[in-house]
């Protein structure tokens, strides 16, 4: 641990029987515990230090700690790159899964974060180890996608989360992310929402942007919609399209894996799939027509 030192014989003999030394590990943690000390932190201490409150704050669910968690993380978004902060959110994730803390702890990195891609992965993650609530197994897609409501969220990050939310892959996400779009007001977000993937494509990111693309009537929607989806064959890892179900949590998975593949497709097979859907879209679409570039892509 970064505040432990060697002791020898002197520090011994100058402790108080029954006390620590002034500069025992007990006494250095306290002194970066204290938050009038934080600003005096390495990047790493800070690193470690919020993996404890963190961990704490998932524990003991006290509203009272928010205040100092929110300033701890400020120091975090100010003093640790996203690289450090993405390993912090893997750790607390680590934590979770092992049982010793509780998913509350991800939320400043769904909440407080300024990476979308730190963001989307707490969004995952949380999802995947939120515990049951009345046996509803989407509990944790349900939480958050009950945060996109927020009317306090900044645009970037709805769109962030609600990525997090597709990529999850499980259809029975779906109902809870469909149409969420309009809650996008800017183009620049829309096109970053459109483009969202994690290599492997899912038929819930190919319903939501079908879908998407069936209702909307704003052109630049049409082309980020269309371009998405014809570059799935070149980004697609392994080059198929996967219905995929995930355990929600993955503590109720025993010893089967987390997520699944029921069923899979090869491009050419699923432009079947999709073509009942397009060819309407296709004969209403004015000229020049984009939308069979989806076709024409996924039959190569």
């Amino acid at each position: 641990m970064f505040w432990k030192r060697k002791k020898n014989s002197s520090d011994a003999a100058r402790t108080p029987s029954g006390g620590s030394s002034p500069d025992s590990p007990l006494d250095a943690f306290k002194a970066i515990g204290n938050p009038a000390s934080w600003d005096a932190l390495t990047a790493e201490q800070l690193r470690a230090l919020a993996f404890v409150r963190l961990a704490s704050y998932g524990r003991t669910k006290d509203a009272s700690e928010v205040p100092e968690i929110q300033r701890l993380y400020s120091l975090l978004l100010e003093r640790v790159d996203a690289t450090g902060r993405l390993r912090l959110e893997q750790s607390v994730s680590q934590f979770i899964e092992e049982g010793k803390t509780s998913t509350l702890a991800l939320l400043p990195f769904v909440l407080a974060d300024t990476d979308a891609g730190i963001i989307s992965t707490a969004t995952i993650d949380t999802a995947m180890l939120m515990r049951r609530s009345s046996g509803d197994p989407l509990t944790g897609p349900r939480h958050l996608a009950s945060q996109l409501d927020r009317p306090d969220l900044p645009e970037a990050r709805r769109v962030a989360i609600l990525s997090g939310l597709i990529l999850l892959g499980d259809e029975r996400v779906l109902p809870l992310v469909k149409g969420r779009w309009r809650q996008i007001e800017s183009e620049e977000h829309r096109l970053q929402l459109a483009a969202a993937h994690a290599g492997a494509v899912s038929t819930l990111l190919i319903e939501f942007l079908l879908d998407w693309l069936e209702q909307t009537d704003d052109e630049s929607d049409v082309g980020a919609i269309v371009g998405a989806l014809a570059r799935m064959p070149e980004i697609a890892h392994p080059g198929i399209v996967i219905r995929e179900r995930r355990c929600f949590p993955i503590f109720d998975a025993g010893d089967e894996p987390p997520v699944s593949i029921e069923e899979q497709w090869s491009f050419e097979e699923y432009a079947q799939v999709l073509r009942p859907r397009l060819s309407p879209l296709i004969a209403r679409e004015s000229e020049p027509k984009v939308i069979p570039m989806i076709l024409e892509a996924w039959h190569q």
